[in-house]
């Protein structure tokens, strides 16, 4: 009957971004003293969210799946550092860095979706 607002739709999905990104950040530390492994990383979410292609519900049951947002798969970091001499790609310092700007994304989703959901809760006067 209602839709969700486009506006908390890309927070949302930004959000999940964010989760996933945090996931392979956490891998990637992990894994920083195996030999042989390669730093991994997500798409920016600009460009997963813009790469989208939104699709259209033909009837009200149409189309109902949620799972699997795009570009949230990991992928081999093609900017991570030299290797080391044991063929690891990890960089503490560079992980520790995006977990940090990863923070703020997440927290920006966040505080969009809750000034939507205030928006909407002042529209309906409650």
């Amino acid at each position: 009957m209602f839709d969700i607002p486009d506006v908390m739709r890309m927070a949302q999905q930004m959000a999940r971004h964010s989760a996933a990104r945090q996931v392979t950040i956490a891998e990637n530390i992990a894994n920083a003293d195996t030999p042989g492994f390669r730093a991994r990383d997500l798409a920016d979410f600009g460009d997963s969210y813009q790469k989208a292609t939104p699709l259209t519900a033909t009837r009200v049951t149409h189309l109902h799946n949620e799972a699997g947002a795009p570009g949230l798969v990991a992928r081999t970091d093609r900017n991570a550092p030299v290797l080391s001499p044991n063929g690891n790609s990890v960089s503490l310092e560079r992980e520790m860095m995006r977990g940090a700007q990863n923070k703020q994304s997440h927290e920006l989703a966040l505080a969009v979706y809750g000034s939507a959901r205030n928006v909407l809760r002042a529209a309906l006067g409650r």
